[in-house]
């Protein structure tokens, strides 16, 4: 059976078409609903503003990643999608991140979307109704720091190869994560 875009699909590759042409901070929601024939009531509907559309481009690739941490793969996988995941639609994320910023900034929306995500599989992993405040202050540390690093390393070129560049993220990583993550 053929599988039809839903609505978030379509603005989603609205966007993305538009940022082919044009900085993600000078395309408007209204420009976004005509070129995939919606009306912005369809958009808001969907998304709070196109930030949040754009942070969530990014933020459903990662997600099978958490979801699959500890069972079917590792942490150094799950580091390795996040990092090819911006490879694999590289100009639109370079124009996400060298054009917004600010609390709407397209880094800080994916950021605080993956530290929910990991403090949640670390909760699941630790078999925990609440992570301890410890594991919870690290496990934000650790992952808006990585997040960073990641983004920064995308940006500047991905100088250092990929598979070094995630042995560093490893090795950056806080003692008391590692029973739960390696």
């Amino acid at each position: 059976m053929i599988e039809r875009p839903t609505t978030k699909q379509l603005l989603a590759a609205s966007l993305i078409e538009l940022a082919g042409k044009k900085s993600v901070d000078k395309i408007s929601v209204k420009e976004i609903v005509t070129n995939c024939g919606m009306t912005t009531t369809t958009f808001y509907n969907h998304f709070a503003d196109k930030y949040v559309l754009l942070a969530s481009i990014y933020n459903k690739e990662i997600e099978p990643a958490f979801s699959q941490l500890g069972n079917k793969i590792s942490w150094r996988d799950a580091l390795r999608i996040f990092c090819i995941t911006l490879s694999d639609k590289q100009s639109f994320f370079l124009n996400a991140l060298k054009n917004t910023s600010g609390q709407t900034s397209f880094r800080y929306a994916t950021n605080d979307y993956a530290i929910d995500l990991l403090r949640e599989r670390l909760r699941i992993l630790g078999k925990e109704d609440e992570l301890p405040i410890e594991i919870d202050f690290l496990a934000k540390y650790y992952m808006r720091s990585i997040s960073e690093m990641i983004q920064d390393w995308f940006i500047g070129g991905q100088k250092i190869a990929l598979d070094n560049f995630i042995e560093l993220l490893v090795l950056a990583m806080p003692e008391p994560l590692k029973k739960h993550l390696l």
